[in-house]
């Protein structure tokens, strides 16, 4: 068998126990093997019960050292590494984590320092920190002669390690190492507020500077310190030693292994050589009552209490979890095959009714029931499902119908009845009668005040014979759990409906609070429905329960394990503070401001007081991140959707109880429950999530404490935020271009109607007003030459001359005006080549409007498409007509030449007839005109002016992508 020990001051300490009792068997046993049989039984034992350490959640133990940091969580030292303990799970540091590995596994001691960081001594590795956050460790410097540290503490600002014999002092401000005493062999070190103190087999030392003081002689049991308190358990004495000196004792009745503080400082707790918990007033050693109940003896190697009330007690038998309870247990186990037990409450005596047993009393020196009240039942009647008081009688169910006890006769009979031998399974009370549920022939009401049965509603009638429970409503109405569901009867017209069937599990008991219907399971939880038998809520799923008892505004409810009080108004379902170890049956019952509860084991006693809720704080434990494993919980960035997110989740509330139950929101959405303690997102949307995760205690209880999360999840890089708004600004700019543009595009289409207005306008107006002018005017002339008839012949021939001049002009004009400019002006082509036509409309022009054009024509005709010379050709018409007629221009340039694939057009002016073809807006006809036509054929157009140079337009037209039909007007 290995030999695994916790430390070398351990070793050392048992072995010299074994030594001392091998030497004394040999002694007086020196001439047979036999006196070595009880000191190996001994060391084999002992050896045992440090390999065969307690059992924590699923891993075996062996620890002797054990701290709980501020955030609640508890660390263990052991020689398999460091533990972290969360109440469900374990996290263990050591060179086998390969998420936080550390260079050794055997820890001796551990000690808490500010901000979560650990002093760990290690068995091998001397002395390292440890970060309670990260899961990281770093080595500290530490001058001593041996790689084993036993214990570590740390005070006033430097840290004491007891290696080898010697105690050292650690500096971590200047890395310097001292011894501070020589061969010393020592089992505890503690501190106070002030002093630091060893203690050995001589005595307890005050370490002063480089000296010890010994302050208590002798061997002592236990140590520990609180505040400014030193506690000393020394034989069967118990001394607290103040740092200003006062000194206390109080006597025990026996021997103290451990000794510890509670977490409030204010009190001492103690544990005896025979597994007897005490507590004491650190004031003056006053003894206390408390509600931990006592332990198998062991050797206690430490005792500690965390801030949920748990008293860790680390022995040779593993670690064991004391929990402090209000609920007394009293033992009542009869001589049958199931220790099932009905209670009844009877002129203030609690009567119990066994299954095998018959009746029995609490207490058992009773007065109620006669010595020999169970020989008057048969061998099936001594199965006992249920009793009830009713006006100086005790009703009782059996295998065997229904019974009569008489206290006042102290008779105990059947109940007479026709067919009164059935197996009846529970009984319900209510309006002065009886209703009996039957195995197999359904139910039966029975009227107390008239002795006879009211009504039996048959096994035919209901979904099943077998009825487990009975729960009569007002105007006769019963709802019947069978084996098979929940059946509503209309005893009046025995009209049953069948409720849908909710469960797998069978119906075990019914309760009614204010229109609500509770039903419970065997297995299935507890169900809540409305008095028409639509389910309403569905509380402690997978919970096996049992019978109900509405007391003192709660329901009662039997658990396998555990005992339970559910608020009917909000549904908050606790658990009863150490019931979890028993499985209770039957109906509980108040007797003196207390609950009895039966078990298979007793009955449990429990003060009618509600218990204080415990807001037990709640952690994301441990994060998986994309595979990479985090302690707690940090911002979390993952890449994409598809990655996965973890959450180990944590109660602290290290009590033993009912399983945590944990739920979560995001963004502030919806709670969804969380099934069981994990909980995994994937598939999230880019974006920020924010989680918010609350908690159950070991009662059941939702904790105030919250515990929260931040995932960012990246977003594709064309969809980031920052691209999204420059998404935003270039979808703002295009909609404010596209506005400006369709601006512009009106404007300039409210020009052209402006213009074609004023156009018909103008013309029509000025056209009439120049005809009557020039009619009055010829009519003038006309009438002057006939008044000048007579003059001197000379002055009449000048004047003729005059005249007829006038009138001839006068005439032109009134044929342009009559004709209507009827006359063809060379606006287009007309099936010319430019060669042709170009030349014709310069001497046009010439003759028209009396303008200087000249020509440039540098393409031939034959290697350019026909509608591109018609385009051309209307291009120079449209500029010089529109620069002439709304300009001052009289001297233009054509240059038409081929270069790249293209046809170049420059028309240059004298003056500035061309500058107003540059605005999008202000423009005439014959530029709206030059522009579509260049836009038909992808030509670049541009203009240009210079006070000195006059004005010039230059359009490029490309070759290549012309369209293959001409142009016409």
């Amino acid at each position: 068998m290995p030999f695994v020990v916790k430390s070398a001051t351990h070793l050392k300490k048992h072995l010299q126990v074994l030594a001392n009792l091998f030497a004394t068997n040999v002694s007086q046993n020196t001439n047979s093997w036999r006196s070595l049989v009880p000191c190996l039984l001994l060391m084999a034992s002992w050896c045992s019960a440090v390999v065969n350490a307690s059992e924590l959640n699923g891993r075996y133990i062996h620890s002797g050292s054990i701290i709980q940091d501020t955030k609640g969580f508890i660390w263990l030292a052991s020689t398999n590494g460091l533990i972290r303990h969360d109440s469900e799970n374990n996290i263990v540091f050591n060179n086998k984590n390969k998420d936080w590995p550390l260079p050794f596994n055997w820890i001796n001691d551990i000690s808490l320092l500010a901000n979560d960081q650990l002093l760990l001594a290690t068995e091998t590795h001397r002395l390292w920190l440890f970060d309670t956050n990260s899961g990281k460790a770093t080595e500290l410097p530490a001058d001593i002669h041996h790689n084993s540290v036993y214990q570590v503490t740390a005070h006033q600002g430097n840290y004491f390690l007891n290696v080898h014999y010697k105690l050292y002092q650690v500096d971590p401000r200047s890395s310097t190492t001292q011894v501070i005493a020589n061969n010393v062999n020592i089992n505890f070190l503690e501190h106070t507020q002030q002093y630091l103190y060893i203690g050995t087999d001589d005595g307890v030392f005050r370490v002063v500077g480089k000296t010890l003081e010994q302050i208590e002689s002798g061997p002592i049991s236990a140590m520990t310190a609180a505040a400014d308190t030193l506690l000393i358990a020394k034989g069967e004495k118990l001394i607290s030693l103040a740092d200003k000196g006062r000194k206390q004792t109080t006597q025990l009745s026996a021997t103290i292994s451990a000794l510890a503080h509670s977490q409030d400082k204010s009190s001492l707790l103690a544990i005896d050589v025979n597994g007897v918990i005490s507590q004491f007033k650190l004031s003056n050693l006053a003894k206390v009552a408390h509600n931990y109940p006592n332990i198998k003896p062991a050797r206690v190697e430490k005792l500690y209490q965390d801030n949920t009330g748990v008293l860790w007690v680390l022995s040779n038998h593993g670690i064991e979890k004391v929990m402090p309870s209000i609920a007394t247990n009293i033992e009542k186990i009869f001589d049958v095959d199931i220790n099932a037990m009905a209670l009844a409450v009877h002129q203030e005596q609690l009567v119990i009714g066994s299954y095998g047993s018959g009746l029995h009393t609490l207490v058992e020196q009773s007065r109620l029931l006669p010595n020999n009240i169970n020989d008057a039942l048969t061998t099936k009647a001594k199965f006992i499902t249920d009793l009830y008081s009713y006006q100086g009688n005790i009703y009782i169910t059996t295998f065997d119908g229904l019974w009569r006890f008489d206290t006042e006769q102290q008779t105990l009979t059947r109940v007479p009845f026709h067919n009164n031998n059935l197996l009846l399974l529970a009984m319900r009370y209510q309006d002065h009668a009886l209703y009996l549920a039957t195995n197999a022939n359904g139910l039966i009401k029975y009227d107390l005040r008239q002795k006879r049965i009211a009504y039996h509603i048959e096994a035919a009638l209901l979904r099943s014979g077998e009825v487990l429970d009975i729960l009569p409503l007002a105007d006769n109405k019963l709802w019947v759990a069978t084996s098979v569901g929940i059946d509503i009867v209309d005893a009046d017209t025995n009209k049953v409906t069948h409720i849908k069937r909710f469960a797998e599990s069978k119906v075990i008991s019914l309760l009614a609070y204010q229109g609500k219907i509770f039903a419970t399971t065997n297995g299935d939880g507890l169900f809540v429905f409305n008095l028409q038998g639509e389910l309403l809520s569905h509380l402690a799923k997978n919970v096996v329960f049992g019978y109900m008892s509405f007391i003192n505004d709660e329901i009662w409810i039997s658990g396998r394990p555990g005992l339970y009080r559910l608020n009917p108004e909000n549904y908050q379902l606790n658990m009863v503070a150490n019931s979890e170890q028993y499985s209770f049956s039957k109906k509980q019952v108040l007797l003196n401001n207390k609950i009895y509860a039966s078990h298979y084991g007793g009955i449990l006693a429990v003060p009618l007081t509600n218990e204080n809720t415990l807001n037990a704080k709640v952690y994301i434990s441990k994060t998986i991140a994309s595979g990479k494993a985090e302690l707690l919980s940090r911002s979390i960035n993952i890449e994409s959707p598809n990655d996965i997110v973890t959450f180990e989740l944590a109660s602290l509330d290290f009590r033993a109880g009912q399983k945590k139950q944990f739920k979560y929101q995001i963004n502030g959405g919806d709670w969804y429950d969380i099934n069981g303690q994990q909980l995994t997102l994937t598939g999230l949307s880019s974006g920020e999530y924010h989680i918010e995760i609350m908690g159950t205690n070991s009662l059941g209880q939702w904790s105030n404490s919250r515990t929260y999360a931040d995932i960012n999840v990246a977003y594709p890089w064309y969809w980031h935020p920052h691209s999204r708004i420059i998404y935003a600004v270039l979808l703002t700019a295009i909609i404010l271009l596209t506005a400006w543009l369709l601006y512009l595009r009106s404007r300039s289409i409210s020009h052209i109607h402006r213009l074609l207005e004023e156009e018909i306008n103008t013309n029509s107006q000025s056209t009439a007003l120049i005809r009557r002018k020039l009619i009055k005017a010829l009519a003038s002339i006309t009438s002057v030459e006939q008044a000048t008839e007579k003059s001197n012949n000379r002055a009449i021939a000048q004047g003729e001359t005059q005249r007829q001049n006038i009138k001839a002009l006068l005439t032109e004009c009134l044929d342009e005006l009559a004709s209507k400019n009827s006359h063809h002006e060379p606006s287009s082509l007309s099936g010319s080549s430019l060669s042709v036509a170009l030349p014709y409309l310069v001497d046009h022009f010439h003759a028209q409007y009396h303008v200087l054009i000249s020509l440039q024509l540098d393409i031939d005709d034959n290697q350019v498409d026909y509608a591109i010379q018609s385009a051309i050709y209307r291009i120079i018409f449209q500029a010089i007509l529109a620069a002439v007629t709304n300009g001052n221009g009289g001297v233009f340039a054509i240059q038409i030449k081929q270069n790249n694939d293209k046809i170049w057009l420059k028309i240059t002016d004298n003056e500035q007839s061309f500058s107003q073809f540059s605005s999008k807006i202000n423009f005439d006809m014959a530029m709206y005109y030059i522009r579509q036509v260049a836009n038909k054929f992808n030509a670049t157009f541009h203009t240009y002016d210079n006070q000195e140079h006059g004005s010039e337009i230059i359009i490029s037209i490309p070759l290549l992508k012309v369209s293959a039909h001409s142009y016409s007007q």
